[in-house]
């Protein structure tokens, strides 16, 4: 810095030096304030005040008379140089002045970007954990996003008592609820990371209890859902199961009396036998519902061709629905798949008595396919008056009855959901009022090992 200062009046001496020649000395003083503003503006006071100082002796004695002594010969001469060193003083400290001025803005400046990367963080952590499922899935990235704020890498973790590595250290955050950690490296700015543990510990506290919320939503959906069930099992208890026995009793009774005729007597035994075939399929429904909502269905999965398959269930419905037209439309070269043989046959018995109860009389149900390489599909198609759209995402819960029926139990739609996705397959609904309804079930392709070389 010393050297910077008669650098700098070495300079103006000479720039003093060569205008001599047009003005006066003490005019020429003027090129020293520039040095004095110079050296303040670059160093500060002290030094700017120094640089006055030298440049008044640096005056006195290059300039004026006589010359390179430090004396003064003329009273005037005495009178400009005390007024250039206070002139000089006074440009020296003002410079210093505008000089701290500057790096105190300079500072705000940079305290408040950084202040406002904090924001940004922390409200980015914000928006992290109103989107996410998970909390704790979330608190790595949340960290991770921190590091470059405090300058170096952070782990949060919400644990009741702190674990940090060797090269951690730890701040618990002030949080309400569950204890919360957060570790950084011992050379991060422990300043930044103790300003925004608060605000952090505010959100995660929001988290958790958002997560808490959700679950007690959640819980409450299934106390509902499981009302819902219930009411529909008593429902089907009480009217579905009394239905078939009510006939049968009365039918049994009317048996023992010693007046029928043959007639008679076939009719009631008819009207048993289907009433008792109506009653154990509702039993065979509800069992086969209980284990699918338990995930026990266990498929047993084979190479079957579902044109067979689909045959097959066509000819059990057509024997209790009478003639109603059924066209199969499926291509000979259909793949083979693997499924649960009677699992799929049951699906498709489901949809293709599903479809003739919502089709007019003479109109046949359509049932269609292909494949693709998604997979090998089956459309079951009806002509009925279509599905609302308000209903649409209701079919398959179980006891949903639709479009106006009350007959049936309302099993169907949602047991052939849960074997077709226990086989690895989908089901999806088309529908357009006025036009029909579709039933697509789609099964993953497999390839056929080729045999071993022998």
């Amino acid at each position: 810095m010393a050297a910077e200062i008669v650098a700098t009046v070495a300079a103006a001496s000479g720039l003093v030096a060569v205008l001599e020649g047009v003005a006066s000395a003490t005019s020429l003083t003027v090129i020293y304030l520039l040095a004095v503003l110079f050296v303040a503006i670059r160093r500060g006071e002290v030094p700017g005040l120094a640089t006055a100082l030298f440049s008044v002796l640096a005056t006195n004695f290059l300039f004026i008379e006589p010359r390179y002594r430090l004396t003064i010969a003329q009273s005037e001469n005495v009178v400009a140089l005390v007024v250039f060193l206070i002139a000089a003083v006074v440009v020296g400290r003002l410079a210093a002045r505008s000089r701290q001025r500057a790096a105190e803005s300079e500072e705000r400046a940079a305290i408040a970007d950084a202040r406002e990367k904090e924001a940004q963080v922390l409200a980015d952590a914000a928006s992290l954990m109103l989107v996410s499922g998970s909390l704790e899935s979330e608190l790595d990235t949340i960290a991770r996003s921190l590091g470059p704020v405090v300058g170096g890498p952070l782990r949060l973790e919400l644990a009741g008592s702190p674990k940090p590595a060797d090269d951690e250290s730890s701040l618990r955050l002030p949080m309400r609820g569950q204890p919360a950690w957060l570790y950084a490296r011992h050379d991060a700015d422990r300043e930044v990371i103790e300003r925004i543990a608060e605000p952090l510990a505010r959100l995660l506290d929001v988290g958790l209890e958002r997560r808490r919320l959700t679950e007690q939503t959640a819980e409450a959906e299934a106390v509902r859902r499981a009302e819902v069930a219930k009411t529909a099992v008593l429902h089907a208890v009480s009217h579905d199961l009394r239905s078939p026995l009510t006939a049968i009793v009365t039918a049994g009774s009317a048996l023992q009396t010693d007046n029928l005729s043959d007639g008679d007597r076939r009719e009631l035994l008819s009207v048993i036998d289907s009433e008792s075939g109506r009653l154990s399929r509702l039993v065979d429904d509800l069992l086969d519902l209980s284990r699918i909502e338990a995930g026990a269905v266990s498929p047993r999965p084979d190479w079957c061709d579902l044109k067979d398959v689909v045959a097959r269930a066509a000819d059990q419905v057509a024997a209790s629905h009478g003639d109603h037209p059924i066209e199969i439309r499926l291509p000979d070269d259909l793949p083979l798949v693997r499924v649960d043989t009677v699992q799929a046959e049951r699906v498709f018995s489901n949809l293709i008595d599903n479809a003739i109860k919502f089709s007019p009389p003479d109109v046949p149900v359509t049932i269609s396919g292909g494949s693709s390489p998604a997979g090998v599909t089956v459309r079951v198609s009806d002509r009925g008056p279509g599905i609302p759209s308000s209903a649409r995402r209701d079919v398959f819960e179980p006891f949903f009855r639709g479009r106006g029926q009350q007959s049936g139990s309302g099993l169907g739609l949602a047991i052939s959901r849960g074997f077709v996705e226990a086989n690895g397959g989908r089901i999806t609904l088309a529908s357009r009022k006025g036009e029909g309804t579709a039933f697509a079930v789609t099964f993953p392709r497999a390839e056929i090992a080729s045999p071993a070389p022998t």
